[in-house]
């Protein structure tokens, strides 16, 4: 059994930036770690902490992340991800929560990191020909949030990135499963 598995569910390439950095971060020897599209995993590898990472899909996580999430018992899990509609720690944490509900109470939830995460030029174009047919000063929002996130994750949220996964693994060594 590994000690860490990094599984993440990508669609722009953000989480999958994150996800790599959180695994290169991780501080034990590659035989003791794995990284994992979950779209390329069929339950055949498990570890004792998933570090479980998702796009946001409208506040939540996507299907096959709650799979995986509903599939895990007994374990280390943290939760990590990119969204695009907004910074700030309200948001982050109703991500959380939404995903939270998926995962079995048997599970020891070690926090979460999410950061921001730049969205396709065909969403911010979505978002100008609604200017004029809808609140205005709604979709100027939504344009805002677009460019806010063009950057991202950038290196701030890369240092961050580093910082939850000392904590995680700091919370994972208090937590160590115990196997016959």
């Amino acid at each position: 059994m590994l000690k860490y598995l990094v599984i993440y569910a990508s669609q722009t390439g953000n989480t999958q930036m994150l996800a790599e950095e959180i695994y290169n971060s991780l501080p034990v020897s590659s035989k003791e770690k794995k990284l994992v599209d979950v779209r390329s995993w069929h339950g055949e590898t498990d570890a004792e902490t998933y570090i479980v990472g998702f796009w946001a899909n409208r506040g939540s996580c996507s299907l096959e992340i709650i799979d995986l999430l509903s599939s895990l018992y007994c374990r280390n899990v943290a939760l990590f991800g990119t969204c695009g509609m907004g910074a700030g720690s309200r948001y982050y944490e109703s991500l959380e929560q939404n995903a939270r509900v998926w995962l079995p109470d048997s599970n020891r939830f070690l926090g979460s990191f999410f950061c921001q995460g730049k969205m396709p030029i065909e969403i911010r174009q979505k978002y100008e020909s609604y200017k004029g047919k809808c609140d205005d000063a709604r979709i100027d929002q939504f344009l805002g949030y677009f460019d806010e996130a063009a950057s991202h994750p950038d290196r701030q949220d890369f240092m961050h990135a580093h910082m939850f996964v000392e904590k995680v693994v700091e919370k994972a060594k208090e937590n160590s499963l115990e196997y016959a």
